[in-house]
């Protein structure tokens, strides 16, 4: 079979395979003489008969290509799935904080929150309710930081002058 090799490390290689170049697969003892393999551990077609384009077909077989060959590697579909565990849990101890949480540390733009299957208008109400929140140190916020420590409580001014 026609095929252009792109990484190979180990028994596994990366390539773009077919007569139409249109199938990113990773095989796993590939033989660059013969042109043939040992056997396909997965591919994914793109093009005009697939829903893949050409850069989902290749980045999925990368994931799956480092998976095998990067024992570092945390392929994308175990990353979601933790994420999913870790928010559920978020949502279950309180959905209101979860919601502040994602949208102040996490910083999730809407698409990341629908992604999660977050109740979207909780988590816009929670996006909202931050910037009536001032971020700068004042007395009405009960900050009395360093930007300003003369709102304290009994002090002013001149006790810094």
């Amino acid at each position: 079979m026609k095929y252009t090799l792109i990484d190979e490390n180990g028994q596994y290689a990366l390539i773009l395979r077919g007569e139409s170049m249109t199938q990113y697969a990773v095989v796993s003892g590939l033989d660059k003489k013969a042109g043939s393999w040992d056997w396909t551990c997965c591919y994914y077609d793109f093009g005009k008969f697939s829903s893949l384009t050409k850069a989902e077909a290749l980045f999925r077989a990368l994931d799956y290509y480092l998976m095998r060959t990067n024992e570092k590697h945390i392929s994308w579909a175990r990353m979601s799935e933790i994420a999913t565990v870790l928010k559920d849990g978020l949502i279950e101890d309180d959905e209101e904080e979860a919601c502040r949480y994602m949208a102040d540390v996490a910083e999730l733009s809407d698409t990341e929150a629908e992604y999660f299957g977050l109740d979207m208008e909780q988590y816009r109400e929670a996006t909202g309710e931050d910037a009536d929140t001032p971020t700068a140190p004042s007395s009405t916020g009960g900050d009395y930081g360093p930007a300003h420590p003369w709102d304290a409580p009994g002090m002013s001014a001149s006790d810094f002058i």
